[in-house]
């Protein structure tokens, strides 16, 4: 007979068989945290594996439809303003501090008429809330300062390999199952993803690097991300609470490269000067608007994580990214060869997969596979 495993938490690292006492039937006290940490994988492989309903299709869907229009919106919006304000690290700093204090405003708000919203201490923040908010911030400061080099079409595509990361690491951390239509589907957009660059006139190698070096953060980012908001205690699953706790630590790796690559080109001409005349106030709204999209933005992108998964996150990214390619091409002209046009095929062709696999996946009752793979299970021991 298998059973589940209960325990009180103790206090520190690294589980093996020989630590579970089977009299008690409880883990010994140093090895309570991988078991909690595998434990959370489980939780969010179940959650991840619920049934689909027209309740959930149609929040999911509303909650698309608000994602899609705020991420390509922001997308041109700071391709737009980085082409004449030089500065796009600087203004991602700043991004950082206006969602910061969007999300603490409204929470100051809710508690007024409400009751107070979870704060973490600075042990949890740390364990959880540190690696997302460092990937978070080089993913997003990378991005756009990838933007100067690429157009639009090289950026939006190249990003999307952020997919083979968010696997690798989904799989690293227990939240998703090797399955032969996982492989296809990521291997079917890495390969769309390889013939888009193949050739490309347009491609430059700094920009490409960097959007890279993006979307490798952008896999630990929503992975970690899914871990702590499908997590067995549900502390912080909230897209509010997310947004209040991450920012801060988004500025740790920022600042430093501010310093690194425009510290020199800060001064007050190039912080206050707007096409080559003095427009503070002009500065400050535009970098304020960018703030608030990109804090709505972020909303919903964790809102579609808590009701989906890392890995369909990205997909809808993909989709995004589709709609920003055709835009992209028809409003800056963003040339495109048969060649890109077969990698974009063949990327839509692994979203599409993935779809059904995911639907199909949903729809099948837990079998005697998923059973086998349930963590912390023990045989009775006759006494």
């Amino acid at each position: 007979m298998m059973t589940y495993v209960p325990a009180e938490k103790p206090e520190s690292p690294l589980w093996t068989r020989r630590d579970f006492d089977a009299t008690t039937r409880q883990l010994t006290p140093s090895r309570w945290v991988v078991w909690r940490s595998l434990c959370c994988g489980r939780i969010c492989r179940d959650l991840n594996n619920r049934p689909f309903t027209i309740d959930m299709v149609l929040k999911i869907a509303l909650i698309a439809l608000l994602y899609y229009p705020l991420s390509i919106g922001l997308t041109f919006y700071q391709k737009w303003f980085i082409k004449n304000y030089k500065l796009p690290l600087f203004v991602v700093c700043w991004h950082y501090i206006v969602k910061w204090l969007a999300a603490v405003c409204i929470r100051a708000i809710y508690e007024f008429f409400h009751k107070k919203r979870i704060r973490l201490h600075l042990k949890e923040q740390l364990r959880w809330l540190a690696p997302i908010g460092i990937c978070a911030s080089l993913d997003i400061g990378l991005s756009n300062w990838a933007l100067e080099y690429v157009t639009v079409s090289l950026y939006t595509m190249a990003k999307s390999s952020s997919i083979l990361f968010i696997v690798a690491f989904s799989l690293l951390l227990r939240l998703e199952r090797w399955r032969p239509a996982l492989g296809l589907e990521t291997g079917l957009i890495a390969t769309g993803l390889f013939l888009f660059t193949w050739h490309s006139s347009q491609l430059d190698l700094t920009g490409l690097l960097l959007v890279e070096l993006a979307a490798s953060c952008t896999g630990v980012r929503w992975t970690v991300s899914q871990l702590v908001m499908q997590r067995e205690e549900q502390a912080l699953n909230h897209p509010l609470d997310m947004v209040a706790h991450v920012q801060p630590w988004m500025l740790i790796p920022i600042v430093p490269l501010i310093i690194m690559f425009e510290g020199g080109e800060l001064s007050y001409t190039t912080v206050l000067f707007y096409k080559q005349h003095y427009a503070p106030v002009q500065v400050t709204l535009l970098i304020i608007c960018g703030g608030l999209l990109a804090f709505c933005m972020e909303m919903s992108e964790y809102l579609l994580l808590v009701n989906t998964s890392g890995i369909t996150l990205n997909i809808f990214g993909i989709v995004k990214e589709v709609a920003t390619l055709l835009l992209a091409h028809l409003l800056n002209n963003d040339r495109l060869s048969w060649v890109n046009l077969a990698g974009l095929v063949l990327c839509l062709s692994g979203m599409t997969l993935h779809g059904m696999s995911r639907k199909r996946q949903r729809s099948r009752p837990g079998s005697p596979q998923d059973d086998s793979r349930k963590l912390l299970m023990v045989e009775d021991v006759e006494t």
